[in-house]
């Protein structure tokens, strides 16, 4: 799903002149979505897509087959969140078959691709708690294995092309700085550049659109063709990374997480791409990158079992506004960020005045009054009639709950 970030009133005006209704806003959260298992009534296959191919067999020692199964050597689980986590390591190291006996409870197999971003999922009960896992692994999670293991034996010539993109791009970032946080920049804002959002219908099987593959090569991919992108080129670049499934604004999406030492944060390369928008102008933004919950909780939600436990709540200096690496650019990366909603309306009044800004967009504390647009613009216009600037201003305000508000500003001068 694409996300139209800048929804709400769009208020037009000539300076000095009122205008406007204020933009309607709702509440979202980052709650835990509970999950509840259904008894499986008989041995049955499931999946979504289709059967592993024996070609795209991996590297791993696999510990079952569909025709070899040892249960004894079968790990136990006695709860949910315990057994979606071993098959998502599982994913991340390749390993296809996965026999598992579940002690006590029937999990909700149907359930398990969306709550951890494994998605290409089949299985078969063999009843008694004995169920079959076989995992799909996306390129992207291939390519990454492959380089941190240092063998591209098992990779297809399309995943060796997109091996072959991914080390540049690494390369290049590694280049560009010695510091994590300006690497993951350098990665973000590559895929950005690759990559417009686009999606299908549900495929048969993982089609390239949803996978690295449609974001870097062809230049086209959903939410989970950009999360696979961020997850292989982020761990080849050394950032502990990972994919999350969730909702935002109640449709599904998949972003990804990234940890560094031990705090972790949110990226949502897909909702920061082209997502401000002023006159069918895109703009990319930087407010998902490395996004604490109080921000992103607006309008995503998570299941909070799956995410990592030390999330941070407010944003601090790897949240990309707050970071060093935004005061160091002079203006150069779209969009801000500010201490206060007056702070806000006066830096977007000097950008378009003294700096000659045609379209500014900040974030800011939530502020009540602001939620009126019409104080919010009159605010804006002193403060342009101040620095003698005359002409005309679009305006939207936005905000979801009472943490956070966004100013998105065009100015045309006369």
């Amino acid at each position: 799903m694409k996300k139209n970030f800048l929804t709400g009133a769009l208020v037009m005006c000539l300076l000095l002149t009122g205008c406007g209704n204020n933009v309607a806003s709702n509440t979202g959260g980052g709650e835990k979505i509970d999950l509840h298992a259904t008894e499986v009534s008989e041995p049955k296959t499931y999946g979504i897509g289709t059967e592993i191919a024996e070609e795209e067999v991996t590297p791993q020692d696999q510990s079952a087959t569909k025709s070899n199964i040892d249960w004894n050597r079968a790990p136990h689980f006695n709860n949910f969140d315990s057994l979606v986590e071993y098959l998502n390591d599982c994913k991340k190291n390749l390993q296809t078959y996965q026999p598992v006996i579940c002690d006590g409870f029937v999990p909700d197999s149907k359930s398990i691709p969306n709550t951890r971003a494994i998605q290409w999922l089949s299985w078969t009960d063999y009843g008694n708690g004995r169920i079959l896992y076989q995992i799909t692994n996306y390129p992207g999670e291939r390519v990454a294995w492959a380089y941190t293991h240092n063998d591209t034996s098992f990779l297809s010539n399309e995943e060796k092309n997109l091996y072959n993109v991914a080390v540049q791009l690494v390369n290049d970032a590694k280049n560009f700085s010695s510091d994590l946080l300006y690497q993951e920049l350098y990665l973000h804002d590559r895929i950005a550049d690759r990559a417009e959002y686009y999606t299908e219908d549900p495929q048969p099987k993982l089609a390239r659109f949803q996978s690295a593959l449609g974001a870097l090569i062809d230049g086209k991919a959903n939410c989970q063709g950009y999360s696979d992108a961020f997850y292989m080129l982020a761990t080849m670049c050394g950032i502990s990374a990972d994919k999350v499934c969730g909702y935002g604004n109640d449709e599904g999406h998949t972003w990804n997480t990234v940890t560094f030492g031990n705090e972790s944060y949110f990226v949502d390369v897909t909702w920061n791409d082209g997502k401000c928008v002023m006159n069918n102008v895109p703009y990319n933004y930087y407010i998902y990158f490395n996004a604490p919950t109080d921000v992103i909780g607006s309008d995503h939600r998570w299941y909070t079992a799956h995410a990592p436990q030390n999330l941070q709540a407010n944003p601090d200096g790897r949240n990309f506004y707050h970071s060093q690496a935004y005061s160091n650019s002079n203006g150069r990366y779209f969009g801000a960020w500010s201490l206060t909603a007056n702070d806000a309306l006066d830096h977007i009044a000097y950008r378009i005045a003294n700096q000659g800004y045609k379209v500014s967009w900040i974030e800011a504390p939530y502020t009540e009054s602001y939620t009126n647009v019409n104080n919010a613009l009159n605010y804006l216009l002193n403060a342009l009639t101040n620095r003698g600037w005359r002409g005309h201003v679009n305006m939207v305000v936005n905000w979801r709950g009472n943490k956070y508000m966004y100013f998105t500003v065009e100015a045309t001068p006369y």
